[in-house]
């Protein structure tokens, strides 16, 4: 498994598109770096906006694209029929290019902490808010990219048609990522949609500065924390099931 994991991060990393895509990536907690220190923000704005655009938008495009794309060097490259020769389950392939996905997902999650690590000394911030702003970074993500994992069935089922594929794949993170952004406006507190769980469970964890005025906020999108990530993990599971189940039924 872990073979079929450096191969797969191997190839993506030579693709000079990846890195362009990282670059977005790193220039998005950048300017929210720059624009809460340039406007005088709160250090509660800095770990809002690196959660909402952040977590929320710019993590699940990484991992939708990532694993397009990897698709996409499969068939051009025509890789696939070789490594099956080698006795190796397609289950396992499509597992690894799970992780190469979330591995670039870690390393974007990795950077906008440091620049709210660096927010947080340069707003003066104690240790303890720092801290918490970090955990509740690293959990956001995690939370974002499981309420994102339908795409994968997107991807899969359309993989051998690659433009397909990235435009159905970026307009279900789209979307995804709207429904959050109005949460309240559209009354999206009645949809159990797994992004909307996900960004849920996760909000008390955003405020890392409790002042009166979050508190609507709280109320508002209180979802039990148990519920949401039992039906969170119910989500994953099925998605990679049912992502297994299509991609091996798949002719190569």
């Amino acid at each position: 498994m872990l073979k079929v994991y450096l191969n797969e991060l191997r190839k993506v990393k030579r693709q000079k598109t990846v890195r362009m895509i990282m670059l977005v990536g790193v220039l998005m907690p950048t300017f929210s770096f720059a624009l809460c220190l340039h406007n005088g923000y709160r250090f509660r704005n800095l770990v809002g906006m690196n959660i909402l655009l952040g977590n929320f938008l710019v993590a699940p495009f990484l991992f939708s694209i990532i694993l397009v794309m990897l698709f996409s060097m499969e068939e051009q490259n025509d890789t696939l029929k070789t490594i099956l020769v080698t006795a190796v389950p397609k289950s396992k392939i499509l597992l690894s290019k799970i992780e190469v996905a979330f591995t670039f997902v870690l390393i974007f999650s990795i950077i906008s902490c440091l620049y709210t690590f660096a927010g947080g000394i340069f707003l003066g911030m104690s240790s303890a808010f720092v801290l918490k702003a970090l955990k509740a970074l690293f959990i956001t993500v995690i939370a974002a990219v499981c309420g994102t994992a339908p795409v994968l069935l997107v991807i899969v089922v359309f993989h051998k048609k690659h433009l397909i594929a990235l435009i159905l794949a970026n307009c279900f993170v789209l979307i995804d990522f709207l429904f959050v952004w109005q949460l309240t406006m559209l009354n999206c507190l009645k949809l159990h949609l797994p992004i909307c769980i996900a960004y849920r469970i996760t909000y008390p964890l955003s405020i890392v500065e409790y002042t009166p005025n979050l508190q609507y906020g709280l109320d508002a999108l209180y979802y039990p924390a148990f519920r949401g990530e039992f039906l969170l993990v119910i989500v994953v599971c099925i998605s990679m099931l049912g992502g297994i189940l299509i991609y091996n039924g798949q002719e190569v």
